[in-house]
């Protein structure tokens, strides 16, 4: 009896153990700082494709973008260790130097990722400050996030630290925080129709008087393509390593398509003090 209570106990704990490993999630670490969970299901030399949890869709993911890797077995494998970046607390040290922040993303579109669309707002205006504006010493967002994620500072985190403190942390002279709004309008209808006959005329002569008749099938097509138009709004805020704001400026978007916020960043950024249209 003994043996057969302990069996039962035995199949139970493989049940168990099964059952958690079956729902146990592999985790990867980005190098600016994301984590990302769910099912590894392929690794390259260069890449590994990668499953969200509660997703079919299949990503790939380059290993020259990841930190380290977390599988569900409870095994890490760090692929590549985040560089040493040298950040300074002395004021000259730091002169010229800009930092772009994770943007603050706000939407009412249930199929934005916010997370993913704060990174491209920063990664956009790492590039616009570089090409629209005099400042050279421009920090890739992707020291900036690893500096962040060390710090243990995240989207949700990042006003627990006072604008001087952040360009401390950072390295730099100047700080550059950003808001988006991107909120959905509505939805326009453009479409288009064509009819067209396909048969033949006859000619039918009576009293010298000519009549013609056409017979045939008559073909219609209509295209219509439906637009979801976006009321966006971009604000951006310098600061300097003195908690000073050198810039404050926000404007609504050109056009409402979903990218329009493209163009409105690099106008702010050209307008800014270090600007190539800045008021001399």
């Amino acid at each position: 009896m003994k043996k057969i209570f302990s069996k039962k106990i035995l199949l139970l704990m493989v049940v168990l153990f099964n059952t958690v490993v079956a729902f146990a999630q592999d985790k990867v670490t980005m190098l600016n700082g994301e984590k990302r969970e769910g099912k590894i299901i392929a690794v390259r030399d260069d890449a590994i494709k990668f499953v969200y949890k509660g997703e079919t869709l299949e990503y790939e993911f380059k290993k020259a973008d990841i930190s380290m890797i977390e599988f569900a077995s409870g095994r890490k494998e760090v692929v590549n260790a985040p560089s040493a970046a040298v950040v300074s607390s002395n004021p000259a040290a730091r002169k010229g130097k800009v930092a772009v922040l994770p943007f603050e993303f706000i939407t009412n579109d249930g199929s934005l990722d916010a997370t993913a669309m704060s990174h491209q707002l920063q990664t956009e205006t790492y590039n616009s400050v570089k090409e629209n504006t005099t400042l050279n010493q421009v920090q890739d967002p992707i020291t900036t996030n690893s500096l962040l994620a060390k710090a243990g500072l995240n989207g949700s985190n990042l006003m627990t630290k006072t604008p001087a403190e952040m360009a401390e942390l950072l390295g730099v002279e100047h700080v550059l925080y950003g808001i988006a709004n991107v909120i959905i309008q509505g939805s326009s209808t453009y479409g288009s129709g064509v009819s067209s006959i396909n048969g033949k005329s006859t000619e039918k002569k009576q009293d010298d008087t000519k009549k013609t008749k056409s017979s045939g099938t008559v073909f219609s097509s209509n295209n219509a393509t439906v637009q979801t138009n976006y009321d966006t709004k971009i604000d951006l805020n310098f600061y300097n390593d003195q908690g000073t704001n050198e810039y404050s400026q926000s404007r609504n978007s050109f056009g409402n398509g979903f990218e329009a916020y493209r163009a409105t960043i690099n106008y702010l950024i050209k307008r800014c003090p270090f600007g190539t249209k800045a008021k001399r």
